[in-house]
């Protein structure tokens, strides 16, 4: 039978590239792989730039590819006895990537990101509970901000963890410890928020009496200033007093030498003072003050007045 070729053409594309598969990889940018020959790591057995890399086929070598990107993981609740006897349960979350492939690829079979996370958790729950063990519980939970030490303690909890990571030989790197979490036991919990109530109650006892101190200087600067200030009003209100009857004295004495002139002038002040606003009026001009308001009496006009009264008699 004869075949196309076509059909030829493809067969031998299909067999190019399966035969790739089995004699190349490729290694993502995320990932570092491992070969070994016959079961053991090959001498340039850890790859690590992104790529196709040469293979020998399986069964002769097999591709192991590791995540090497940040981990992050999530321990148990442990109680933990601090030095001061008192016992908190402390959450912790814990970062970590692989930083040699080959160690690592040697501790956990065919790299199992799982075996290490489980062993990780043992070496850092260990760590925790011995650093713990180096501090009061104020340390953890206290009434004043200053004395909690998170941040000392998580460095000594990372520093150690890196201690025995690195004298183990684990290929790891551990980027971060913190603590997500604390907890008390039910039979210290009582008396822990007893003693904080307590604490609470005397910090606020000592803001209130502090407060009250400033609030009674604060008044009595208060009232020292308004005393100063009222006695100077009065000595300015006397002195002014004193300047008004001076003014006075000296008018009555210049009035005295006119008197006539003097209420007129005084008249004058008093129509001027009722028309600045232009308003209208409507008084008795025998009002005290008003006399100018009165036309003027012609010469003999009383006598005139006075015969006309005695002629109609």
């Amino acid at each position: 039978m004869k075949r196309s070729p076509l059909t030829i053409l493809i067969a031998a594309l299909l067999i190019v590239i399966f035969g790739a598969m089995l004699f190349i990889f490729q290694v993502r940018q995320s990932e570092v792989a491992v070969v070994t020959v016959f079961d053991r790591l090959a001498p340039d057995g850890v790859q690590t730039n992104p790529g196709p890399h040469w293979q020998w086929p399986w069964p002769i070598a097999k591709v192991y590819k590791l995540d090497q990107r940040l981990h992050s993981m999530e321990d148990n609740s442990d109680s933990c006895l601090l030095h001061d006897d008192k016992i908190v349960l402390l959450l912790t979350y814990t970062g970590w990537r692989i930083s040699d492939p080959a160690n690592f690829f040697k501790k956990f079979q065919d790299g199992s990101i799982v075996a290490a996370e489980d062993k990780l958790k043992e070496i850092v729950r260990s760590c925790k509970s011995a650093v713990a063990g180096n501090h009061n519980f104020s340390d953890f939970v206290s009434a004043d901000p200053s004395q909690i030490k998170f941040t000392n303690i998580e460095s000594e909890i990372l520093a150690t963890v890196r201690q025995k990571v690195t004298d183990d030989g684990y290929g790891i790197d551990v980027r971060f410890v913190q603590i997500k979490n604390i907890e008390l036991p039910t039979s210290v919990s009582e008396t822990v928020f007893a003693r904080m109530k307590s604490e609470r109650a005397k910090l606020a006892s000592v803001i209130q009496s502090d407060a009250t101190n400033r609030t009674l200087a604060i008044r009595g600067d208060a009232n020292s200033h308004a005393s100063t200030l009222l006695g100077e009003a009065d000595a300015r209100a006397l002195e002014i007093r004193g300047q008004g009857e001076l003014q006075i004295v000296e008018a009555l004495q210049v009035m005295n030498g006119d008197p006539a002139f003097a209420k007129f002038l005084m008249s004058l002040d008093a129509l001027a003072e009722i028309g600045k606003n232009q308003s209208t009026w409507i008084v008795n001009p025998d009002t005290r003050g008003m006399e100018l308001l009165k036309y003027p009496t012609p010469a003999g006009a009383t006598n005139r007045n006075a015969v006309t009264n005695q002629t109609d008699r």
